[in-house]
């Protein structure tokens, strides 16, 4: 598998000359670099593949993935205008090498949850949970996406038909962040194994149902097995234009089409032709406010960075949630619970002001639209070092410590609901 680069003319494929493509990192100092890293990202679509996005603070750097026949050019720009910038990634053909999936699995008892896996051994795992679990698990499809790939969900529900608050979360909306499905099925797998005999996790079955979707675009995800290990957004064909596909994290249903959102239809960041216009995000949505639930959290995993995001994100001046302060609180326990662990450390606060405004988010629908107080985006492992390109012996830290967070955030809304 090589990388494909989009040019202004058309499709570049990484031969041997893609092998090295790498990953700059580059630091701001003040206001005016920022600025111009973010006037980057219009000038330069089609050259430069943006891995991060200019931050709204100068203690964020900007990763972005560069051609090596762009590679001395662009250098020069940044060299032009004072940037410091360093190399994240020498090779990243090499490192897409590593993670690419070459094995098969049987039944969810045989399940290896140290590798990363393809979009029909995810759905069997769907399958097979629902199977292996079936007095506590229901597997459904919530959604269908464009290309016409299940996207499918399981109910976790331990007590029977009454009517209980319930928590929802995914994975997988980004095509190349891999290890969010990884993480989601790892922490699935965990709650449901240590329901019974674990006092946390019966606690928190018995008090909440779950629906959980591991992968929520499995188009994008299918792409980057087979054509671009980069794709990020979905699969959809865009009306006159070559360039296809939406972000759908620039597709809900609330706030959308304002900043961080781009309406050009080759961008990475590109919103669609309207709200909700992705399927995947339609369609779940829509599932969602029908269910005649009342959600308590919603989390949407994604990477990297290792933030833990509460809104707003749509915009850094926005009067943040009167719920704020208790926002803090459970971030606050979610993040001590996970560098109990192995000591990774996360950072947490209200999307835009953390990180950068981006609009039409998921966070904030499941905030805002879906009425879940606990609403949050959570950027995994890593920093930087390999970026979306985590190594496999990544995976299961990040499962383990990130299913003690999800546990120290279930407690906490265990101790407000119950």
């Amino acid at each position: 598998m090589k990388i494909f680069f989009l040019w202004s003319l058309g499709s570049l494929s990484a031969n041997s000359q893609g092998d090295r493509y790498k990953t700059l990192s580059i630091h701001p100092r003040d206001e005016s670099q920022l600025k111009f890293l973010s006037s980057l990202e219009s000038e330069l679509e089609g050259k430069v593949n943006f891995w991060t996005y200019p931050s709204t603070t100068t203690q964020r750097s900007t990763d972005i993935m560069v051609p090596p026949q762009f590679l001395d050019e662009f250098k020069g720009l940044l060299e032009s205008v004072g940037l410091e910038f360093s190399i994240m990634i020498n090779d990243v053909q090499a490192l897409i090498d590593e993670t690419t999936p070459s094995r098969s699995i049987d039944a969810a008892a045989d399940f290896d949850y140290s590798v990363y896996h393809t979009y029909d051994e995810i759905q069997q795992w769907t399958a097979d949970i629902a199977t292996q679990y079936s007095s506590l698990v229901e597997r459904f499809q919530i959604a269908e996406s464009s290309e016409g790939r299940q996207i499918n969900a399981l109910r976790i529900r331990t007590g029977g038909f009454g009517t209980r608050k319930a928590v929802y979360w995914q994975g997988g909306l980004h095509a190349r962040e891999w290890i969010t499905p990884a993480t989601v099925m790892y922490i699935t797998n965990k709650l449901l194994e240590n329901y019974g005999t674990d006092s946390d996790a019966t606690e928190i079955l018995d008090t909440f149902d779950f629906v959980i979707v591991p992968l929520a675009n499995p188009d994008g995800y299918v792409y980057t097995m087979t054509d671009d290990r980069m794709w990020r957004k979905t699969r959809s064909v865009n009306s006159g234009s070559a360039c296809r596909g939406v972000d759908p994290n620039r597709n809900y249903p609330y706030q959308w089409g304002g900043q961080g959102a781009s309406t050009s239809k080759c961008a990475s960041t590109y919103r669609g032709p309207n709200q909700a216009s992705e399927p995947e995000v339609a369609e779940t949505t829509q599932w969602l406010l029908d269910s005649n639930q009342e959600y308590v959290s919603f989390i949407d995993f994604h990477s990297y960075s290792q933030l833990w995001l509460a809104p707003w994100s749509y915009s850094a001046s926005a009067i943040l949630p009167q719920e704020k302060d208790d926002h803090d609180a459970a971030s606050a326990k979610a993040v001590n619970a996970l560098q109990s662990v192995y000591g990774t450390t996360y950072t947490y606060g209200p999307s835009a002001r953390t990180l950068y405004a981006a609009s039409g988010c998921s966070v904030d629908w499941g905030f805002q639209g879906l009425g879940a107080k606990y609403s949050y985006v959570v950027e995994l492992r890593d920093k930087g070092q390999y970026g979306f390109l985590l190594p496999e012996n990544q995976i299961l830290p990040t499962g383990v410590e990130t299913y003690e967070a999800v546990k120290a955030l279930c407690q906490h809304m265990v101790e407000e609901y119950n």
